[in-house]
């Protein structure tokens, strides 16, 4: 064994999953599968690693299903000089040996080491190359193959393997008892390394004509008998049909034919090439494999019934059989008596004992319909937090129509008639007509070896899994993943899913490397403002990172007059994350919960307020208190409720995403709020022709394209939060040391921002050139200093008293209002006459519920005290009191 990979995959197996080294194996490390400290494995050939729990687990993993990455870089770790001095073809060498786990010494010869170079994408790989009797060939990509998409191998452009099989050319088939035939080369050689003989067909598609015919002549010239063709494809669907179909037809051509299958693990499929890794091409393997094989082409379910009974001799159990579901029960009464009277029937001619039996079974054998359809219990999920929990089936039709999903709770499967109901609404059409008993012997089996998914109630990021986690892809590592055909994702050993739907994001999986279509216009249409939202907007698919490393992550707020662009920048910065015709929501508009629920059902992704500060002419209308958002600034939670479970538990759902808001007016809130935002201004002051075409050419880009913005962004997490490291302190320390900015939230604000600015350029994702972030990057600093300056003026609530104050103080050589009087440090206004003086002098003054909330917050009239008992110095001209309850400020 290679002794660099072999201490890579040991490093890996100790740090990974925590084995101990112990002598000659590595053990106590944590299984893959039920994560207990079972697993082991010998540490000089650390290829299997098997769980010691066999009753209870006992799975077994390949090396590089756990660590694809040492098993995907053969070039980079055997195509150095010193290899090739040893060998012609020492990728290709490696390759067969350690990731497929080949003898390679009978291989010598039957294959060459090419290249294969992906011109669209401007990258190539090492292949494994064999060729076929017509000269037409077929190569592996072994390099990082998931850099081609779904390409992972080639054929010869221009010719055909059509009724053609291949074979290792040292082999012949005259005189085999048996030839099994797979779908792949890889395959093909694992049976024949394991002692059976064995061609390749290239495809499940591919009957190989010209091949059995050219077998038959040859076997006739040397006087000897055709072998029993063995149908060995692929587990899955398309792999069962041709195999049910080829079996017929070579029958019908005069061979005998049969199928074999390589048992599944759990529900993955595996084939010849994995069952030879794990040591399991045995006689015993063999003989099972040729069971399921004949199983899967009985012809009947009683057939199949009698098969699977001689095999466990179970007197009942139910069974499956063409997307239908039986129950077989054998009558043993009846079974003696058909037994008995076909042994006396002279006619029986020269059946054998075993032929005799089989055919009583068939007539004694008692098979009930249970259900026209065939409902397979996939997983098990739930929600810990409500304590909810579902199985999620998949049900098949025996006519080929398209498989539907859905979930079952606990109550549904627990009895016949829940079942039944629940079926019928999940399939519409297919009906369970077996009885609770037997409904019991079938979920016994479908949950002997369930597989547990993990699930979150939201979407994005994850902390926990270290993953984004949408309905469509998983992001995990820089990698993307799509989902399987369960509908979770597998993430190395993690199997995850969302359970939410409430956001629909359609995000093309495939990052491009270049300068984006819209990056011109973006910069034309909105300039630096545009390259500073873009930033923030990037800053929001890391928000849960960044709130890791520094405590907090800003807010945004986007204002303008209207018509200034913000909902077209908006709605565009949408795009980039896949969501369409989609803004923001109104959380004056909003109930309690329902802005709850909003703010939980994402992570690391933006929540968008809209207008929610109006303007109060008129009747007064309920406003949001920005106030709920303080929590939302450090990632905690916006509000607390109780569980439903008669308990003294709460459920308080930390924020995970980024606050955007958007309006006309700037946000008039309390201090504490305005030091959490950043701020952004939008004119039409600058708008052109040429801006409107811009903006216009944004509104109509394709989110299918604009939607790659986001797999870049994540896919490149480490690039981004490598610029946080090296950057933040450096620009927060420059910003701080600005005499005009005071207050440090304010500079780590900002210099997060400059941070994101930066990860646009080229050291980050490359959007843009230095030269263009430029701008947005003088700009932050003054958005810092404008940010200080709003924290010192006092609140515009508090400036329009002040302004009424000194308009109606300057109308008279003596004061009106302050009942301390002419010559006094300090001012006492009651708010109920000052509320009169503007009504006589026709003067709008903000509401008294919004004075009295800001007026405590007077800077240039610094608050005293409120509702204080002044003795009144003021004339009997206004009938005032001698006492009168005032607040009270210095001047």
């Amino acid at each position: 064994m290679n002794q660099a990979l072999r201490a890579d995959i040991v490093a890996r197996l100790i740090s990974d999953y925590d084995f101990v080294e112990r002598g000659s194996y590595l053990q106590k490390g944590r299984c893959p599968s039920c994560h207990k400290r079972s697993a082991f494995v010998s540490a000089d050939a650390p290829w299997m690693i098997k769980c010691g729990r066999e009753n209870n687990c006992g799975h077994q993993y390949h090396a590089k299903e756990l660590f694809a990455d040492l098993f995907n870089s053969w070039s980079e770790r055997f195509g150095s000089t010193e290899h090739k001095s040893k060998s012609a073809t020492p990728v290709a060498d490696a390759y067969l040996q350690y990731g497929r786990g080949f003898d390679i010494g009978p291989l010598k010869g039957c294959y060459t080491q090419e290249n294969y170079y992906n011109h669209q994408i401007g990258q190539g790989s090492a292949t494994v190359r064999f060729t076929l009797n017509n000269g037409s060939w077929w190569e592996r990509i072994i390099d990082k193959p998931e850099r081609f998409g779904k390409r992972k191998a080639n054929f010869s452009p221009g010719k055909t393997y059509t009724g053609l099989w291949w074979q290792l050319p040292n082999v012949t088939f005259v005189g085999a008892k048996e030839v099994w035939i797979t779908e792949g080369i890889f395959n093909t050689i694992a049976l024949e390394q394991n002692g059976i003989r064995s061609a390749s067909a290239m495809s499940c598609v591919n009957y190989p004509a010209q091949a059995l015919e050219a077998l038959r002549a040859a076997c006739t010239q040397a006087g000897a008998q055709l072998p029993r063709i063995i149908w060995a494809f692929d587990n899955g669907p398309a792999g069962l049909k041709y195999i049910r179909k080829f079996v017929s037809r070579a029958r019908r051509e005069g061979w005998q034919s049969g199928a074999a299958l390589v048992p599944r693990r759990g529900r993955d499929e595996l084939d010849w090439n994995d069952a030879h890794q794990a040591g399991r091409l045995k006689d015993k393997d063999t003989d099972y494999s040729r069971h399921l094989g004949e199983l899967a082409i009985a012809k009947t379910a009683g057939e199949k019934a009698v098969l699977m009974y001689q095999r466990n001799e179970k007197t009942e159990f139910p069974f499956e059989h063409r997307n239908r579901l039986y129950y077989w029960k054998l009558d043993t009464t009846k079974y003696q008596k058909e037994l008995s009277r076909i042994s006396a029937d002279e006619d029986h001619g020269d059946k054998t004992e075993e032929e005799i039996r089989e055919a009583a079974l068939m007539a004694s054998g008692c098979i009930q319909p249970i259900a026209d359809c065939y409902p397979q219990a996939l997983y098990s999920m739930s929600n810990e937090v409500t304590d909810e929990a579902w199985f999620y089936f998949r049900v098949q039709f025996p006519d080929g129509a398209s498989d539907v999903k859905g979930t079952f709770t606990a109550g549904q499967i627990a009895s016949a008639p829940e079942f039944k109901k629940r079926l019928l609404h999940i399939s519409q059409r297919s009906l369970w007509t077996g009885s609770g008993g037997q409904l019991d012997a079938y979920l016994t089996e479908q949950f002997r070896s369930i597989r547990r998914v993990s699930t979150v109630d939201y979407v994005g990021y994850s902390k926990q899994h270290q993953a984004w986690v949408f309905d469509q892809l998983a992001i995990s590592g820089g990698k993307v993943y799509e989902h399987n055909n369960e509908d979770f994702f597998e993430i190395g050993s993690l199997a995850i899913k969302t359970l939410s739907q409430s956001v629909p994001l359609t995000i093309n999986k495939k990052a491009s490397l270049g300068r984006p279509e819209w990056g011109d216009a973006l910069l034309s249409a909105f300039r630096e403002q545009g390259v500073i939202a873009l930033a923030y907007w990037l800053g929001t698919l890391f928000a849960e990172q960044i709130r890791e490393q520094h405590k907090s992550y800003p807010f945004l707020e986007i204002v303008g007059e209207a018509g200034a662009g913000k909902s077209t920048l908006i709605e565009f910065l949408w795009k980039l994350l896949g969501r369409s015709d989609y803004e923001g929501f109104d959380p004056s508009k909003a109930t309690l919960p329902a802005r709850s629920r909003n703010f939980a059902q994402v992570s690391n992704l933006p929540v968008v307020l809209i207008e929610s500060d109006r303007d109060q002419e008129g009747a007064k209308q309920r406003q949001f208190d920005w106030d709920e958002l303080k929590t939302a600034y450090n990632g905690r939670s916006v509000r607390a409720r109780g569980v439903k479970n008669g308990g003294n538990d709460t459920y308080e759902p930390p924020f995970r995403g980024a606050i955007v808001i958007s309006q006309n007016a700037a946000v008039n809130a309390s201090e504490a709020i305005i030091q959490r935002i950043v701020h952004l201004t939008f004119t039409r002051a600058e708008q052109t022709s040429q801006t409107r075409a811009s903006a216009e050419f944004l509104e109509s880009y394709p989110i299918e394209e604009a939607s790659e913005f986001l797999t870049r962004a994540v896919t490149n997490e480490a690039k981004v939060l490598d610029i946080f490291k090296n950057k933040f302190h450096r620009y927060a320390e420059a910003l701080e040391q600005q005499p005009e900015i005071r207050v440090n939230r304010i500079a780590k604000n900002h210099a997060q921002l400059l941070c994101l600015v930066d990860a646009l350029g080229p050291e980050g994702l490359g959007l843009f050139e230095k030269g263009e972030i430029e701008p947005a990057r003088q700009t932050i600093a003054p958005m810092a200093i404008e940010r200080q300056k709003a924290i010192s003026a006092d609140h515009p609530v508090v400036q329009e008293f002040w302004e009424v104050y000194d308009y109606i103080e300057g109308l008279h050589e003596t004061t009106r209002i302050n009942h301390y009087g002419e010559g006094s440090e300090l001012i006492a206004v009651n708010l109920r006459q000052f509320e009169a003086w503007a009504a006589d002098l026709k003067l709008r003054i903000p509401y008294m519920a919004d004075l009295k909330r800001h007026l405590r917050a007077s800077r240039s009239r610094k608050f005293v005290d409120a509702n204080r008992s002044v003795r009144s110095k003021l004339g009997s001209a206004l009938d005032s009191p001698k006492t009168v309850k005032c607040w009270v400020f210095e001047k």
